[in-house]
Formats: structure tokens, C-alpha cells, sequence
């Protein structure tokens, strides 16, 4: 079979006018644009997708606004255009990889073609435990981003479902690197969601730490909670705070 998907978002700010461009403030942003083939093996998709770390966030990426500050995604594996992918589903198991190529740049004046420094990977696996309500999820990404610059990261995810209570956590370990500098990123993710009629509760607490040069710095400490309505399964209220620690 074949498949193609496109979902834009609209933004208007005409309080932000600029009346020399004659830009009225208004936008679309093209969050997805994507086509491929299908089949019992899978299916392969070319353009603006997902990586595959997604669904490795997935797990601990619950709540209707907050949280998933910790579990970070380098720009190759999160969504990006200029991208090849794969997903398929064997029974218990389901596995995605993506490959973001470099783009093409010509200059207009000479002809000359040259690629920017951005490429990329990533893979990922998720594995249900038959209807025992366990999964695990690992996923790994690694980037080019330039002369003696470049990133990885590794993911480890679990969850728990039992019928109204839903428990999640995930592990984020990463380097950065850009020539003699090397920041290296350990973060983790907890997440818990209870469902009551049409009303889900849900909390997540997120850490993020980077050491540069045996320096510490948090990138993420919160607390977030949230309670979220659904009047109908794709029309929903919420209300949401996040408290930063």
C-alpha cells in the first residue's frame, strides 16, 4: 500500500505586522510531510517524520502541556525534514530506524553545490510482555554537526499499565561534542496517570544534568501535574502547572 501524511499548523500574530515587508505576522508551519510504501514487512517513509527516539519518550510524554523536559532528543531523531525511515511491528516487538541525510545548498550566483554539516541516525525498540501491561523501549542516535562536532545519546524506557493506573520511566544518557569541549547529559524521567471516567490525572517529574569540564549544571528540574478532561476522544479540556525546582 502507499501512505502520505501532512499536518500543517497555523499561527496568526498581527500584532507582530511588519508593514515595510508587508508580513502581516501570520505563519504555517509544516509539522509533517511525508510518503512511502507499506507491507506485511513494514513501512518506509521519505521527508519531514519522526525519529526514533519518539517513541521511546513516548513512555514518560503523558501529560496534555507539561513535562518530557529531561529526556531530550538530538535533532536527528526527533522530527526533521530530509528523512528516510522504517517501522515495523513483529508481533510482541516493534522497531523503527530513521536516517536524516545532510541538505544540499546551491548558490545562486556561482551554481556551486555544497551539503550542510547536519546528518544523522537513529534506532529504536519497544517490546510488549503479552497483556501482562509491562514494556520496555531502548533507542540509540548519534549526529554529524560539523568539523569536530558531533552528538549521541542512549535511551532506556519501562512502563506499567494496570487497568485506571499507568507508571513510566526513562533513562537519557548523551555526550556533545564540539572540537576539545565534551558535555556529557545524564537525565531521567518519572511519570504516573490515573484514569477516571473521562478524566485523567497525570504527574511527571523531570532531572537533567550536564558536566562540562568536571562542571555541574542542571538543564531540567521540575515538577509537573496536570488534570485533563475529554469531553469527547478528540475534543479535551486541561489544566496544567509546572512547578521549576
Amino acid at each position: 500500500y502507499g501512505v502520505g501524511f501532512y499536518e500543517g499548523e497555523f499561527t496568526t500574530a498581527d500584532a507582530d505586522a511588519d508593514e515595510d515587508t508587508g508580513d502581516n505576522g501570520s505563519d504555517i508551519d509544516n509539522r509533517y510531510t511525508y510518503a512511502g510504501l507499506g507491507g506485511t514487512f513494514g513501512e518506509v517513509t521519505y521527508g519531514k517524520n519522526d525519529g526514533a527516539l519518539g517513541v521511546i519518550t513516548d513512555f514518560t510524554d503523558i501529560m496534555a502541556y507539561h513535562g518530557n523536559s529531561a529526556a531530550y532528543k538530538v535533532a536527528s531523531a526527533d522530527r526533521a525534514d530530509n528523512m528516510l525511515s522504517y517501522k515495523g511491528q513483529f508481533q510482541d516487538l516493534g522497531v523503527k530506524a530513521s536516517y536524516r541525510f545532510s541538505d544540499r545548498i546551491e548558490d545562486k550566483n556561482t551554481g556551486t553545490i555544497s551539503e550542510t554539516d547536519l546528518d544523522g541516525y537513529s534506532l529504536s525498540g519497544v517490546y510488549a510482555f503479552g497483556t501482562s501491561g509491562f514494556k520496555l523501549g531502548a533507542g540509540y542516535a548519534d549526529q554529524n554537526e560539523g568539523k569536530n562536532a558531533s552528538s549521541d545519546e542512549y535511551m532506556v524506557a519501562g512502563s506499567y499499565e494496570l487497568n485506571e493506573l499507568y507508571f513510566a520511566a526513562t533513562v537519557v544518557m548523551g555526550t556533545d561534542k564540539d572540537g576539545s569541549n565534551k558535555t556529557d547529559k545524564t537525565g531521567y524521567e518519572l511519570a504516573a496517570a490515573y484514569t477516571l471516567d473521562q478524566t485523567v490525572f497525570s504527574t511527571t517529574y523531570n532531572k537533567l544534568e550536564a558536566e562540562t569540564s568536571g562542571d555541574k549544571s542542571d538543564e531540567a528540574d521540575n515538577l509537573a501535574v496536570d488534570a485533563t478532561y475529554y469531553f469527547k476522544p478528540n475534543f479535551r479540556g486541561y489544566v496544567s502547572y509546572n512547578f521549576n525546582l
